[in-house]
């Protein structure tokens, strides 16, 4: 996985990954360090590849802001697994509060700085270590809690797997993802998740993201 830090103050962003390493170092822990200065297309590409991450995103860009990247990664890319870290001079907390984009902490600059963003970045990891993810591929791991159902392929050694926001194809039997996730087997050919099901009968479910499937 990696831990994103966005901060256009080039002395910041420095001492920034500087701490965050030192707190990967201390604790052991195999993570990605990798920095921008501003919103370009890159740093879109990378919100947009599915992969979960760790965002430390610095309240004032330049030409954007904190809540430009937080709505991309909330809104625009669907992902509401990745853990977001604000930091700033201001005091903007209760502003990103109301904006309800999921927030994990908001780190003030003038007040301990360096062993807040360390605590807060070792409690965001244990966080994701302790979440239980499905392997897509290397670059692609989601949430079970986020899976609606998954359907066996006719004809295929694929399934495909519904979530809340996207959907993905998987190269695993439907019994491997039966024994691995512990989902509900519905039909010999779909497993469904009943904590995201809004109601069902013989012929139909109903499912959060009010995405129905017929039985």
């Amino acid at each position: 996985m990696k831990i994103v830090v966005i901060e256009n103050n080039n002395v910041f962003n420095m001492q920034i990954c500087k701490y965050i390493n030192q707190v990967l170092i201390e604790n052991n822990k195999d993570y990605d360090v990798v920095s921008f200065l501003d919103y370009n297309n890159q740093l879109n590409i990378m919100i947009h590849d599915r992969e979960i991450k760790i965002y430390v995103v610095d309240l004032k860009l330049g030409k954007y802001s904190a809540y430009d990247v937080c709505r991309q990664i909330r809104e625009s890319a669907y992902d509401w697994n990745s853990i977001i870290i604000i930091s700033s001079f201001h005091n903007a907390k209760e502003d990103f509060i109301s904006m309800r984009l999921a927030i994990f902490t908001y780190l003030s600059k003038k007040i301990n700085f360096e062993q807040n963003l360390k605590e807060s970045v070792l409690a965001a990891i244990n966080i994701l270590e302790k979440t239980k993810f499905l392997s897509i591929n290397k670059n692609c791991k989601i949430s079970i809690n986020d899976i609606c159902y998954i359907l066996k392929e006719k004809n295929s050694k694929y399934c495909f797997i519904q979530t809340l926001n996207d959907d993905y194809r998987i190269r695993k039997s439907l019994k491997s993802l039966e024994e691995e996730l512990r989902l509900t087997r519905k039909k010999n050919y779909l497993l469904i998740n009943e904590n995201n099901v809004v109601c069902s009968d013989k012929n139909k479910i109903l499912f959060q993201n009010n995405i129905e499937i017929n039985l």
